[in-house]
């Protein structure tokens, strides 16, 4: 029982070592500049008229991007 438990234990931790190994990503500042030279403009523009049509979006946005992206 002991036998099959520390091998199970393994099998996880080698297939989390695995995973961890592939999903690391290769993102750069420039990862859009070919792909979508104007994105930075777009989403300029876009969250400009955002802001402009309600005061309370940045906070929104900010409280929206801690949420999502600083906790993980």
């Amino acid at each position: 029982m002991a036998s099959s438990s520390s091998c199970r234990t393994w099998h996880c931790l080698l297939a989390l070592f695995l995973l961890s190994s592939a999903a690391y990503g290769q993102l750069s500042p420039s990862f859009y500049a070919k792909s979508c030279p104007k994105l930075e403009l777009i989403v300029r523009s876009t969250m400009t008229k955002a802001l402009l049509a309600e005061r309370r979006m940045g906070a929104s946005l900010l409280r929206l991007y801690f949420h999502d992206c600083f906790v993980q």
